[in-house]
């Protein structure tokens, strides 16, 4: 594995070898990439498959991404999106961006208070 950050972490040798000294991004949605380019303006579509080595096989961790990176007539949809690598470094920068990446949850702490309190200890018979 090379120095630097991946979009994800454990990605095959084949597609580590582009991403070197980026942002990680820990576990993409398929929805985050979908609406990540789909702002940028690319074609995108989403298909309903699943990688055979996932051990959750839920709805969350399901899709393809598929991107239109040329028109029919060979020249390119977006100009900023030239190959897969631009695409791939272009959701690594944006991802963290996201509003649901940058949102803290203030919730946390009064849910764990809450919970302590309902515990009740056994009282001895004298």
């Amino acid at each position: 594995m090379h120095e630097g950050t991946f979009l994800m972490p454990n990605l095959p040798p084949s597609l580590d070898a582009l991403l070197t000294n980026i942002e990680a991004v820990e576990n993409p949605t398929y929805v985050e990439i979908r609406d990540v380019l789909t702002a940028a303006g690319a074609n995108v579509v989403v298909e309903n498959k699943l990688y055979p080595r996932e051990w959750n096989r839920d709805v969350q961790f399901r899709g393809r991404i598929r991107v239109q990176l040329k028109k029919e007539d060979g020249s390119l949809y977006l100009e900023q999106f030239k190959s897969r690598k631009d695409i791939m470094l272009y959701v690594a920068e944006t991802i963290p961006k996201l509003k649901t990446r940058t949102q803290k949850t203030g919730g946390g702490d009064q849910n764990a208070q809450q919970g302590e309190g309902g515990k009740k200890g056994k009282k001895k018979k004298k």
